[in-house]
């Protein structure tokens, strides 16, 4: 069977209805930002609707000003609601994400068919550590770059 890729924009409507009648949506994911939890071409998620403030640690799909749709995890949630995010496999924070921007949120992460709940302890022990090390985060990405050349 062929995969015919979808424009995430066209999509937006779709997904919005989808998640607000209380259903999820699966996506595949795209880009590097996520690694090493998240892989391009083999691991996808499952979000579901934004129902209360995010917390440290959750993952949202959000949508920038600029229109590029971002799935990076909450680092910080700021006194005036508004959210810090920032790629596993990235250092440079982003502020001022707005709830108005959020589309929703992983409740489930699928990695080479396996299917796990982001409720899961391992999962949120992942977070926990993979956070602790952002200040050194930089080095460790630049590690990995040249052992795996």
């Amino acid at each position: 069977m062929e995969k015919k890729r979808v424009n995430l924009a066209e999509m937006l409507p779709i997904i919005e209805e989808t998640l607000a009648a209380g259903g999820t949506v699966k996506l595949p994911i795209t880009g590097t930002s996520m690694l090493p939890l998240l892989y391009c071409g083999r691991d996808m998620v499952t979000l579901t609707a934004v129902t209360s403030p995010l917390k440290k640690y959750d993952l949202p799909l959000y949508r920038r000003k600029d229109g590029a749709f971002v799935l990076h995890r909450v680092v910080k949630v700021q006194a005036d609601g508004t959210y810090t995010m920032c790629g596993d496999n990235q250092w440079v924070k982003e502020p001022n994400i707005h709830g108005e921007q959020l589309i929703g949120v992983v409740c489930e992460i699928t990695r080479n068919g396996k299917t796990v709940s982001v409720q899961k302890k391992t999962y949120k022990l992942y977070t926990r550590v993979w956070h602790l090390l952002l200040p050194v985060r930089k080095y460790l990405v630049k590690l990995r770059g040249k052992l795996s050349k």
